[in-house]
Formats: structure tokens, sequence, C-alpha cells
């Protein structure tokens, strides 16, 4: 008799398990707790001092009389005076009309034109064919907007072309470096020009290469007219 008592609560007690299952199963689950949204990378302002070598390294390159950028002056993605290792260095601006018409211009000191050109694009590689330029030698060069009207052309900057000793030098570590664009070695000898093309070929193999994004922030942000070229970068290093 005990044994059929316990049989028949055993029984219901199971049956009530299956009849609440549909209501167990249908309590709705506690949220899971989402992650923390991760942190913008903290751009970091070093200061690498020589790769200006004018002295009027605080003050921007792209300001001719009074007139800002913001009016349509071209900036000159370079310092007021640095230096190249390559004879065919690359020349970088930017423009308030992406592909707008603009002269490139280079001249000797005396203002003598050494070679000028019309593009629509924002570089240039300084051609195979055009006249060569001398180690030793500094330049002057500028971008000519064909239309004037909001701005005109920003002050000329100076590229030396190093030489000597330290055109030696370079050239030895070049030679051992398995970078091949070298760039680590044009930044430790403040090689402006080189360094910002050696990063850039870097980035345009391997558009993740986080050292090299960093490196060419670092570079950037030296320089008064290629801040916004170093937030740029910085925004894409994680």
């Amino acid at each position: 008799m005990k044994i059929a008592k316990i049989l028949t609560a055993t029984a219901a007690f199971a049956a009530a398990l299956v009849l609440s299952a549909p209501e167990i199963a249908q309590t709705p689950a506690k949220p899971a707790a989402q992650p923390a949204p991760p942190k913008a990378p903290t751009r970091v302002r070093t200061r690498l001092d020589g790769f200006e070598l004018s002295p009027q390294s605080g003050k921007s390159a792209n300001q001719v009389g009074g007139a800002s950028r913001d009016l349509g002056t071209p900036r000159l993605y370079a310092p007021n005076s640095g230096k190249a290792f390559l004879t065919h260095p690359n020349f970088n601006w930017g423009t308030a009309d992406p592909g707008e018409k603009v002269t490139f211009r280079l001249t000797s000191l005396n203002g003598q034109t050494v070679y000028e050109t019309t593009t629509t694009s924002n570089h240039l590689v300084y051609p195979a064919d055009a006249p060569a330029l001398e180690p030793g030698t500094t330049y002057r060069w500028t971008i000519i907007p064909e239309n004037d009207m909001l701005g005109g052309a920003p002050q000329p900057v100076s590229i030396t072309i190093v030489s000597g000793t330290e055109r030696d030098a370079i050239l030895s570590e070049v030679r051992t470096d398995p970078d091949p664009a070298a760039a680590n070695v044009f930044l430790q000898h403040r090689i402006w020009y080189d360094a910002v093309a050696g990063y850039t070929n870097r980035l345009y193999r391997n558009p993740n290469d986080q050292d090299a994004r960093t490196a060419r922030a670092t570079l950037y942000d030296q320089l008064p007219a290629t801040q916004d070229l170093a937030a740029a970068d910085w925004s894409m290093v994680h």
C-alpha cells in the first residue's frame, strides 16, 4: 500500500514538471552584460627635433600675407626647410578642392626655374627626365593654383639634397637595412622627404602595417602643416 502511494506521488510530481516546463522555457532570460566599447587609441605626440631646419619652425609654411589655408591656399606638406636623400624626391601637398589643377614649380635659390609642370594630382615624384638635382644643393618649391582667387600660392619651401659624410653614412645604413623602404633609417637621420615616402610605400604594400602607420603619424605630428594628416593616421592606429 505504501509503495502504491509513493508511486502515485512520484507520477504526480513528474506530471507537474511536464506541465510547468513551458512556463520555465518562456521565462525571459536576463540580458547578458554588454562589453565596454574599445577605447580610442591615444595620440602620443613625440617631439623629434631636426626635421625643420628653418628658424621659422614654429610658423606655418602655408600662410601668405596673413591669408589662411581656409581661404583656399594650398598646403605644402613639408618643412619650411627640409632634407632629402634621393635625387628624385616625392613632393606632397593638399588643395581645398581635390583634383584642382596646379602648377608645380621647383627653382634654384636665385629664383631660376629648374622644373615646372601642371598636374591635378596632390603629389609628384621628381621625374627621371627632369634636370638632375645635385647633392649638396638647396632648391625651393611651391604649388601655384590655376584659380588663385581663393588665396593664391603658398610661400615656397626649401629642400636640400644631403651630401658628403652625411650622405655616405645614410647610404651605408640603407644598404644593410632589411626594410626595402629604409624608412626608419631616414627617420633617424631626420630626412623628411624620404621618411614620409618610405612609410607611405610600406602602407601602400600593407595598409595594416601598424608600425608604419604609427611612425608616419608621429612624423606628421612634427609640423603645423601636416597636423591634419597626423590626425588621419592616428585615427587608423589600433
